[in-house]
């Protein structure tokens, strides 16, 4: 006796809704639910990503403004600067993680550099860790240039460097994966 053949879902780009709708009422409903749902965390992402860009860019106007002042902290100045490039690098990210969404739940085909094309979930995993990298090291440079005594610096600094460590070899593993190694 021959074995039910398994059917395979079709390519986003190959569905046609109406059919699925028709043929499978209930697995049709579902996906375009689903599918509609992620527009909220699209659209979600976006925004925090526009509001840290005002952040970031009064940030930027408040050190000028220090920097103009009759007494410019260095440090102060110094570290505002590179958290202000550190938001700016992670709306960035943000932006590209909403892109990614869109690409991977609503439509698969629209026109981005290269270097935006997200094919898989793993894509924006790898990217995310990269920035979470980026922010704990930007973290604990504030926390030196501060000078912070209450704090014990090398602690902290093994802990984060211990995230550092891990989310660097996850995104190796991934690199790896992609690569067929």
């Amino acid at each position: 006796m021959a074995s039910p053949r398994k059917q395979k879902l079709p390519l986003q780009k190959d569905i046609d809704w109406r059919l699925a709708l028709k043929d499978r009422p209930f697995l049709g409903t579902f996906v375009l639910l689903a599918r509609g749902t992620m527009l909220v965390a699209i659209v979600a992402t976006f925004v925090v990503a526009t509001a840290l860009l005002i952040y970031a860019c009064y940030e930027i106007y408040e050190a000028i403004r220090l920097l103009l002042s009759t007494k410019p902290d260095g440090k102060k100045i110094t570290l505002a600067a590179i958290e202000a490039i550190d938001t700016f690098l992670l709306v960035t990210v943000l932006h590209i993680v909403a892109i990614g969404l869109y690409q991977l739940y609503i439509q698969d085909q629209i026109p981005v550099p290269k270097w935006v094309k997200v094919e898989t979930i793993d894509d924006l995993k790898v990217t995310l860790s990269g920035v979470v990298i980026l922010v704990l090291a930007v973290f604990f440079l504030g926390r030196a240039i501060s000078g912070d005594g209450s704090q014990n610096l090398l602690l902290m600094g093994g802990g984060i460097g211990a995230v550092i460590v891990a989310l660097t070899f996850f995104v190796y593993v991934q690199h790896r994966h992609k690569d067929g190694g």
